[in-house]
């Protein structure tokens, strides 16, 4: 297992999976954060610098992951991830980010109860809800390409002194 993330690296590089509303106000206001389907659309356009409105010019942030996993099958969410998201993140890595560190790709997922860890195999999954909800998604497969060897959990401070997980990070899908 990495070491834990104790610092924010994940504002400025990589691709992060965050679900803790302070630190993405620390990121952006919410009206900063972009749609999938607007991440997705800047792809198909080839990431016009003049739409493409980086944060603080070092920052994408997308929301809607997490409701387009749960309007598919869990299959058919994987295939799409695979498919469609996975070749989107490994683009934006190499053209926004400029090889993975120029720019951070951030994914809001407003649940963080639906991310675990299943340590046994050192992989992260996505809760399925509904008619699915004894099912998971392989998330990190999905979107990392099954790099999950190199993802970090992003670790804050709160302000008892201790510290609570508010994400996982990954420098560099190779």
């Amino acid at each position: 297992m990495n070491h834990d993330l104790l610092h924010n690296t994940w504002m400025r590089c990589g691709t992060s999976l965050l679900w803790d509303a302070q630190a993405l106000n620390q990121v952006c206001s919410p009206e900063a954060v972009r749609s999938l389907r607007e991440f997705l659309r800047l792809h198909q356009t080839g990431w016009p610098e003049g739409t493409l409105k980086l944060i603080q010019n070092r920052t994408f942030v997308v929301a809607g992951l997490e409701t387009a996993m749960d309007t598919l099958h869990p299959d058919e969410a994987v295939e799409w991830l695979e498919k469609t998201v996975y070749p989107v993140v490994l683009d934006f890595q190499e053209i926004v980010a400029g090889g993975g560190g120029g720019a951070a790709l951030i994914f809001w997922l407003a649940d963080r109860t639906r991310v675990f860890h299943k340590a046994s195999e050192n992989t992260y999954h996505w809760h399925c809800t509904g008619e699915h909800r004894q099912q998971s998604i392989p998330l990190g497969r999905c979107i990392w390409n099954g790099a999950e060897s190199d993802v970090r959990r992003i670790i804050a401070p709160d302000t008892q002194k201790t510290t609570h997980h508010i994400g996982l990070f990954l420098q560099r899908i190779s």
